[in-house]
This record gives C-alpha cells, sequence and structure tokens, in this order.
C-alpha cells in the first residue's frame, strides 16, 4: 500500500471512530466520494479494499459499502521473508496446551513418510489467540519424533512453541522449515475452538523442523480461522 492508500485509510478510520460516520450508515457512491475526498477512483477503490480486509468495511453489488466496524480486526501476520519471520507465530503468540497423546505413523496423514525410531510420536494439542481475544484464532497438533518425546514431562500449560523446547533441551537449533498451505473445509471439533462453523473454510499450515543437520525435529498441522490470520510472502529477486 502506497503512502496515500494509507493515509486515505487512516482518515477513513479517524472518521469513523469519532463517530463522523457511523457503523451501519453508507458511503457515498465511489466517483462522488473520490470527488469530495480529493482523490482517484483507483486509491479510493485500494483504501475500501484494505478497510474491507480488516472488517471496516462490506462491498456488495449494487447494494453499496457500508461501514460494519468501528476498527479493524484482530489479524496474525506471518510474514515469509526469512526463518525468523516464519516462526513468528511461535514468538509473538503462546501456543495454550489442552492435552498430549502418543500415536502411530500410520494413524496420522501428515505423518506418511516420515520416521520415528520407535514408529509412534507424541501429539502435542493446543490453541493460539490473538492477545485481547478470548476465542482461539487457531487449532494446533504437533508431532514430536521419539528421540524427543521426553520432552512431555517439562511441558507447562502455555508454551511460546515446541521447537523451542526441544531446542533448549537437546542443545539444537532450526536450520530448515518447509511448510505447504491449503485451504480446507473445517472439522468439526476444530470450529467449535477457533469460531466456525463445521465445514467452512479454514487454512491449514502443514510444517516440518529440521534442525541444522536435517534432522526432523517436529512437525506442526495447524488450522486457522482464515478472517483472523494472514500469511504474507516478499521475495526478493537479484
Amino acid at each position: 500500500m502506497t503512502i496515500l492508500h494509507q493515509q486515505l485509510v487512516e482518515a477513513i478510520l479517524m472518521e469513523v471512530q469519532s463517530g463522523k460516520l457511523r457503523v451501519g450508515a453508507k458511503l457515498p457512491p465511489e466517483a462522488d466520494y473520490a470527488s469530495e475526498l480529493g482523490v482517484s477512483r483507483s486509491t479510493l477503490r485500494l483504501a475500501f479494499a484494505e478497510l474491507e480486509r480488516v472488517g471496516v468495511l462490506q462491498r456488495k453489488k449494487r447494494a453499496g459499502t457500508t461501514i460494519i466496524a468501528d476498527r479493524p480486526k484482530s489479524l496474525f501476520n506471518m510474514s515469509t521473508t526469512g526463518l525468523h519471520e516464519l516462526l513468528s507465530l511461535g514468538r509473538d503468540t503462546d501456543l495454550a496446551l489442552s492435552g498430549t497423546t502418543t500415536v502411530q505413523t500410520d494413524a496420522v496423514p501428515q505423518l506418511h513418510g516420515y520416521d520415528s525410531e520407535t514408529g509412534h510420536w507424541l501429539e502435542i494439542n493446543g490453541t493460539r489467540t490473538l492477545p485481547g481475544e478470548a476465542k482461539p484464532f487457531n487449532s494446533t497438533r504437533i508431532y514430536v519424533p521419539a528421540r524427543y518425546a521426553g520432552i512431555e514431562h517439562v511441558l507447562k500449560q502455555s508454551e511460546p512453541s515446541i521447537f523451542r523446547i526441544i531446542e533448549e533441551r537437546f542443545d539444537l537449533a532450526v536450520g530448515r522449515v518447509s511448510q505447504s498451505a491449503q485451504a480446507i473445509h473445517c472439522p468439526g471439533d476444530v470450529a467449535e475452538v477457533i469460531g466456525l462453523e463445521p465445514g467452512a473454510p479454514a487454512l491449514q499450515i502443514v510444517a516440518q523442523l529440521y534442525d541444522r543437520k536435517g534432522i526432523l525435529m517436529e512437525i506442526s498441522v495447524a488450522t486457522f480461522d482464515p478472517n483472523r490470520f494472514q500469511l504474507q510472502t516478499d521475495v526478493k529477486i537479484d
């Protein structure tokens, strides 16, 4: 977003938060509003798109643009410009643990093709919640191979991340992360936890974390409310 777009977004937000523009009100047609604000229609459209993305505006064909909230919704943004940013979820939010169990490799589709010394994995379940919110935006299952399963006895009720515990206990460091993201129909048990309807669209990210020698440390399967999570990629081509 350019400086002009950002300034326009902030100006509209200020008018909404001051009460000059009220929640539920419709904004003027684009051409009229752009003229009133002294900006181009393309600039206004980009600002509207940003305000819609953060949940302040709702745009519908033939119905116009409506103000639906007086402040942007909470949104976790995970950038993927590098390893540090890729691991930001575990740095910026805590994982509230709900339980652990032991599973076999063939019992979990995401474990197929990966080895654990005993054929068993420590499964750790938890959720992540945005600051100031009660409903989690994420439900996570983490699978730890048998060689690191001893961490189960040192887990607390809330942990920033599981891989950090493995790093500290076994004197390791994450050297590589491989992840894939896909849209899914949210399973009923997960939907209830993150506040979606069963079968609603959700984002699932499956990640494999390896140490600097290429040895697998954990596999995580995280399901997100797509309205409260954003995955951003910024790649520079030399």
